[in-house]
């Protein structure tokens, strides 16, 4: 197959429509995201100005630390009219080329957010963070523009770039962080769309950086350490405005960045004057006169008691579990319980809420929350006696908690976006682990309490049951076919003895799938070349060329 004509046109097709950012002198081409069109004052004078654009537009702006690596904030716009939208996810966060054109010269004139290759990441990791930052620590990508509050595709994918993220604790981000941006959502979607909804949200940073030295593997590499610095602190301002000013309000909040951080409410005021000791400027301003209106301080009360939320010490005993785990997860879609005899069940209604909640339970409370039945049928009673009659015919999900800690780990065993498998922290260690998520094989056999499923050294998911032993589907993420559909989480995608991945539908069909949802997996299990995601380049199928040393060095992709 003779691709490399074809692919040398029409990647750079391909890479000239990515997010596009352009490095300024002042945000005036961007200023429609700040209140009144002033943008915060009193920040580091010296941080670079980016204008965040794609295919031409604009969508938010950001004041980005080269010292520092993080964006120091983030200034949006609320958008209104979206349906629920996942957030859009590349598999690659994009990086900004003019940040980096003392380094490369060939980088001053890249107005797009690109992503780079292995050659490239010398240059551009001088003044930026780059994903290898991240891919060997316990830290998230956290976006300080949410691509949540976004209803366009475009919009949403132009929030995954690295100058708009920074480090966070997994906790903080995945669940605390997260609900308070929910309720954000269901605050301004619930007020009228004639007004605007200014946000700036910002990181205080710290001395804390990382990688760490002991978190990668090559002890010589000076330069691969204390690059990027962790926030202590993240926060967020909110400003409504309304044609009708006894309709504008304001609030605001900001939450510590550790695993049981507080999140505390705030009015505009207050947090401005809580930044000014903080980044020891006197005439810090988030918002030109505070965005005050007569229904701030109204908001502002009302919000404490919803959204600010207070954790102290690591939970142990079922109630506290409860509680927090109540607390943790989404106010909507809560599961059922069942407590009797110390041990507690989860019943979920579908599987895609299980899933949703799998990290937060254990990132919350320090337990899992296993499959622990092949279900099928409905349940009508959480009684003990019939809950077990009725759970081989009932069409809900059924977990069991249990404990999380693993021989090794004294983190939560959880799924790392960058590296693509599942890692826990053992000291300043990051290792490869395998998550407790299911007590149930493909087929519905029970496995054994000794031997649940997991890979157990092998690069499949598996456990013993009583009889013999049987291949189990691997944990969240879910893949996806080659027809773009998404794999079920009784058979998620992988070969289950077969010599190809494959997985079930929905429909109950099975087709070839990608083990990832995104641009940078292939069928087979390969991966794609950094600088070759997948794309039609020019045929009517998605393919990229993959990293594997092969007779073939490019494979077909999935629809995403």
């Amino acid at each position: 197959m003779n691709l490399w004509a074809s692919l040398t046109v029409a990647l750079f097709s391909v890479l000239s429509i990515h997010t596009q950012a352009e490095v300024v002198s002042s945000f005036q081409s961007c200023s429609q995201y700040f209140y009144k069109g002033e943008e915060p004052k009193g920040f580091d004078q010296i941080a670079k100005k980016i204008c965040q654009k794609i295919n031409g537009s604009d969508f938010y702006a950001t004041l980005y630390s080269t010292y520092h690596r993080i964006p120091l904030y983030s200034a949006y716009t609320f958008e209104y009219g979206c349906s629920k939208v996942e957030g859009w996810r590349s598999g690659n966060w994009f990086v900004e080329p003019q940040l980096s054109k003392d380094q490369d010269r060939d980088h001053t004139h890249i107005d797009s957010m690109k992503s780079y290759t292995a050659e490239e990441s010398k240059a551009i990791k001088v003044k930026q963070a780059i994903n290898e930052d991240y891919s060997s620590t316990e830290y998230a990508k956290g976006p300080l523009n949410p691509s949540s509050f976004h209803c366009s595709t475009d919009g949403r994918k132009a929030t995954f770039t690295l100058t708009n993220s920074a480090p966070m604790d997994p906790c903080f981000y995945r669940v605390h962080w997260k609900n308070r941006e929910a309720a954000v959502i269901k605050i301004l979607g619930g007020e009228d769309p004639s007004g605007t909804a200014y946000l700036v949200t910002g990181t205080v940073p710290s001395n804390n950086r990382i990688p760490r030295r002991g978190e990668l593997d090559d002890d010589n590499a000076d330069d691969h350490f204390n690059r990027v610095t962790v926030p202590t602190q993240v926060w967020t301002a909110v400003c409504y405005i309304h044609p009708q000013n006894e309709k504008s309000f304001s609030f605001a909040f900001i939450g510590e960045n550790k695993h049981y951080g507080s999140i505390y409410v705030r009015t505009v005021e207050q947090l401005t004057q809580e930044l000014s000791v903080k980044y020891e400027s006197n005439n810090l301003k988030i918002f030109k006169d505070h965005c005050f209106f007569p229904r701030s301080e109204e908001i502002a009360q009302m919000l404490h008691s919803k959204i600010e939320l207070r954790l102290g010490d690591e939970i142990s005993g079922p109630t506290e579990i409860m509680n927090a785990i109540h607390l943790g997860l989404s106010q909507s879609g809560r599961p059922k319980v069942k407590l009797s005899e110390a041990k507690i069940d989860l019943i979920y209604d579908d599987m895609e809420t299980w899933m949703s909640d799998f990290d937060k339970i254990m990132l919350l409370s320090r337990f899992t929350c296993p499959l622990s039945t092949p279900l099928s049928g409905s349940v009508i009673s959480i009684g003990h006696d019939e809950l077990q009659q009725r759970r081989q015919t009932s069409q809900e999900v059924v977990c069991r908690l249990v404990s999380d800690n693993l021989e090794g780990c004294s983190t939560p065993c959880l799924y790392n976006e960058d590296a693509e498998d599942y890692y826990c922290s053992s000291g300043a260690t990051i290792k490869p682990c395998s998550p407790r998520y299911s007590d149930v094989t493909v087929s519905g056999e029970k496995c054994r309490s000794d031997h649940t499923c997991g890979k157990h050294g092998n690069d499949y998911y598996s456990c013993y049951t009583d009889s013999s032993w049987g291949y189990c589907s691997p944990p969240p993420p879910l893949g996806v076919t080659k027809s773009g559909k998404r794999c079920r989480a009784e058979r998620n995608c992988a070969k289950y003895g077969k010599s190809y991945f494959w997985c079930e539908t929905e429909d109950g069909k099975w087709d070839y799938c990608c083990r990832k949802p995104n641009r940078f997996s292939a069928l087979k299990g390969k991966t794609c070349k950094r600088e070759s995601p997948c794309d039609n380049y020019g045929y009517d199928y998605r393919w990229c060329y993959t990293t594997e040393l092969t007779d073939r060095d490019w494979e077909y992709c999935c629809t995403i």
